[in-house]
């Protein structure tokens, strides 16, 4: 089963823990779906399953097996000689200061145990324990076991919406993603694969390919690197010079949520841009190759990532204003994260997605991902004195709220109620200790796009 998301919530949604079957569930898939009109409790007519957009894309293996590098490297350890800060700076590390860090290298986590540990307070509930009150190997831990897998699902999502966004004139640039509850980092490294997948395939302006160099990059093997599969790409040569991108083509993501993977974060995103991950011949690191003209150094200008420790049911208008409009937002995200918040509290999470509603420009996608028939259950107080409670799917306290109460300003662009993302168990690589591996995700996805 898999754990609530890194929010520290009072409450757990029922039924968000879905069971993991052994076939993908074909019943609900978009193809299955006639297209029918229903109407709403206003009368509105609304379009059921009616999908405009395709999320069908994935990232080659060689890259889903950099991203799991990419949280090896950057969680396993305490220590791991990133030293990125000299590195952007420009500054000469010191080769005393190297020595002292490798002596200095810590012993890797205890996953099997701190996973243990997680379980239990996840098991009795106690999500303050496992989240807002955890020290900072705990959210490793956690980062490791379930962040990584869930990242590896989120890619190609991600890469899907991008895609829409740089062929909708209308949206603005550059790009500037929201991730409330995103702090265990899964959106943050998806997002980063995808935007390298997308600078590849030359979608996205005044991107580039980066050198391929086995000493620096530290290549795998040749058979690790066929294993890896994708299909390798043609390299351009030493003697070109490599295009710094644009303003257009930049990325930029702030992770929000109640608990502090403040170090998580910075971790992550540090390593993110990183030489020293191991890498293959077709997808070398780093796994965003963001530089410099010359290409001697990483610049990272071009993808920024911050975090933001709120709780957003009681976010204050000028602060939750402040999330969307110190940058133009063209996408947010809620990961597991929005039957929490109606779970938590209907009217306040309800008064969220209306707020955020306000303040999102035309042309923002909303993506929201949940557990497969997560519901939530609101108390009703009868007029005999009673408390009754009726549960509600999250799909219809999601659409109701959207499709209907803010009256136009969303339109709907895809919408399933099952869906799997399944590893390729046979080719992908990730060691991070017993009780750390990888597995499949099964979820239901919507995407809403802003309208005027």
């Amino acid at each position: 089963m898999s754990p609530p998301r890194s929010s520290s919530f009072c409450k757990q949604s029922k039924g968000s823990q879905g069971r993991e079957g052994k076939q993908p569930d074909r019943k609900n898939s978009a193809a299955s779906h006639p297209r029918r009109k229903v109407q709403d409790q206003q009368g509105h007519q609304l379009v059921e399953d009616r999908n405009q957009i395709d999320v069908s894309d994935t990232i080659p293996i060689a890259l889903q097996q950099l991203l799991l590098n990419v949280f090896r490297a950057a969680l396993l350890t305490s220590s791991n000689s990133l030293n990125f800060e000299a590195q952007t700076q420009g500054q000469d590390q010191n080769p005393d200061a190297e020595e002292k860090q490798e002596e200095k290298e810590e012993e890797p986590l205890d996953t099997k145990s701190l996973i243990q540990t997680i379980k239990s307070h996840l098991y009795n509930r106690d999500f303050d324990s496992a989240f807002a009150d955890a020290d900072e190997k705990l959210l490793r831990a956690y980062a490791l076991r379930w962040s990584a897998a869930r990242a590896l699902g989120y890619a190609g999502l991600f890469k899907s919406l991008i895609k829409i966004l740089f062929e909708d004139e209308s949206v603005l640039r550059p790009t500037h993603v929201v991730c409330i509850g995103g702090g265990a980092g899964a959106e943050i490294v998806a997002l980063a694969a995808a935007w390298r997948d997308l600078m590849d395939d030359g979608v996205i302006a005044g991107a580039q390919k980066m050198l391929p160099n086995a000493l620096e990059a530290v290549a795998l093997d040749d058979r690790k690197d066929n294993q890896g599969g994708g299909g390798t790409r043609n390299m351009p040569s030493q003697e070109q010079t490599v295009q710094q991108s644009d303003t257009s083509s930049s990325l930029s993501i702030t992770a929000v949520d109640i608990a502090d993977w403040s170090t998580v974060v910075k971790r992550l995103s540090s390593t993110i841009l990183s030489t020293t991950v191991i890498g293959s011949k077709s997808h070398p690191a780093p796994l965003l190759p963001i530089s410099t003209p010359s290409g001697d150094r990483i610049h990272p200008s071009h993808f920024t990532v911050d975090f933001k420790r709120f709780d957003v049911l009681t976010l204050s208008d000028p602060d939750l204003a402040s999330l969307f409009q110190s940058q133009r937002t063209n996408i947010v995200t809620l990961m597991f994260t929005l039957n929490e918040l109606f779970s938590t509290s209907m009217s306040k999470a309800t008064s969220f997605l209306l707020r955020t509603t306000d303040l999102l420009e035309r042309g923002t996608i909303l993506l929201v991902v949940d557990s497969p028939g997560s519901y939530s259950t609101l108390k009703l107080n009868k007029s005999t004195g009673e408390q009754q409670e009726r549960q509600y799917p999250m799909k219809f306290l999601l659409d109701h709220t959207l499709l209907s109460v803010t009256k136009g300003k969303w339109e709907k662009l895809y919408s399933q109620d099952s869906r799997w993302w399944r590893r390729d168990a046979s080719r992908l690589w990730y060691d991070v200790g017993e009780g750390a591996g990888l597995e499949d995700m099964r979820f239901q996805i919507h995407v809403y796009r802003r309208l005027e």
